[in-house]
């Protein structure tokens, strides 16, 4: 029934996922941080938790079951355990926090235990002086060792992505069988993507680089960002949709987000702009990982039905051609 209800649902005014910025300011200051974070970036911008709740109860009702807590680094903000225990009062399915885990203290990891929440974080190198040559921060690679132990111990549901830049260029098998190590079994691995401070010089007044997308936004997801902006996802930073204090019903009904999702669609799931064409396995289609769906996690062009999936809906033997649908069990990369 779940899958039956997300392939109805349009892919150009739906919200199924929320991604909260809530702060820009972080502890660390990464060489490719796509929000462009740091020490002196504002703890709360211009919303306030009012506002935060505000924004959380519109989704709710919206019909929106997916969110993720984000920065900067979202440990810094005063009243992030508030706003997850908010959250989870408000019948959420799925509620995230992506950290850099340097700052997972008793009380957040209790709060997070509380409420079910899943854990996000990056990692760069099993040699401490490539992670902080990344972070640009002295102390970093075992404070994050640290609190991915921390969650594991606690019995959190943790994923960690492994993210390949130009400095960490072949590190990344190494980088697995360390994290392996410690008892994380959900690990992917991405690309540096090249926007915020990793991006080349361009004009002020480029418009999005859609090639730098990972190809999932059009599922249904916002972005809301401590300054009230929203976007269609964390990078398309080019795609202002409006102020997500005004309302969040209206920014999902506007031409620029269902334009958006539309061009995204058509161009990394293979399939005409006109929303109402119904989806089809992409012909090069070999393989689907159930472990790998969810928010942000299904990857279409191995044969996932991308309306279908979602936290614990995926069903890859009732999308995949029979031939596709014998070979399951290799891990796909994350997109």
């Amino acid at each position: 029934m779940v899958a039956e209800n997300l392939q109805k649902a349009s892919v150009t005014n739906d919200l199924r996922f929320l991604w909260l910025e809530i702060t820009g300011r972080c502890n660390l200051s990464c060489s490719h941080c796509y929000a462009e974070s740091g020490s002196e970036a504002e703890l709360h911008g211009s919303l306030t938790y009012r506002d935060w709740t505000r924004i959380i109860d519109e989704a709710a009702e919206l019909g929106c079951r997916s969110v993720s807590f984000i920065g900067g680094e979202p440990t810094m903000h005063p009243r992030l355990s508030d706003l997850v225990e908010h959250a989870n009062c408000h019948g959420f399915e799925f509620i995230e926090v992506f950290t850099n885990a340097t700052r997972l203290d008793k009380g957040l990891v209790d709060c997070f235990h509380r409420c079910g929440v899943h854990v996000a974080a990056s990692f760069y190198s099993d040699d401490p002086g490539v992670h902080e040559q990344i972070t640009g921060g002295k102390g970093s690679w075992q404070q994050t060792v640290q609190g991915l132990k921390n969650v594991l111990t606690a019995g959190l549901r943790l994923r960690v992505g492994v993210i390949e830049t130009v400095r960490n260029a072949g590190h990344a098998s190494h980088a697995i069988e360390f994290l392996k190590s410690l008892g994380v079994r959900d690990i992917r691995v991405d690309r540096q993507r090249h926007v915020g401070r990793s991006r080349p010089a361009r004009p002020a007044d480029e418009k999005e680089h859609f090639e730098e997308l990972c190809g999932q936004c059009w599922k249904g997801k916002l972005c809301v960002t401590s300054s009230g902006e929203a976007f269609p996802c964390v990078f398309s930073r080019a795609t202002r949709l409006g102020d997500a204090t005004s309302g969040l019903a209206g920014i999902m009904k506007t031409a620029k987000l269902a334009d958006f999702r539309r061009r995204v669609r058509a161009m990394y799931e293979g399939v005409p702009s006109d929303e109402n064409v119904p989806w089809t396995p992409s012909a090069s289609a070999t393989q689907c990982n159930p472990d790998d769906c969810g928010p942000g996690g299904c990857n279409p062009a191995a044969g996932c039905n991308p309306d279908g999936c979602g936290p614990g809906s995926c069903n890859p033997a009732a999308h995949l051609r029979p031939e596709a649908a014998r070979n399951t069990s290799v891990p796909l990369p994350v997109g």
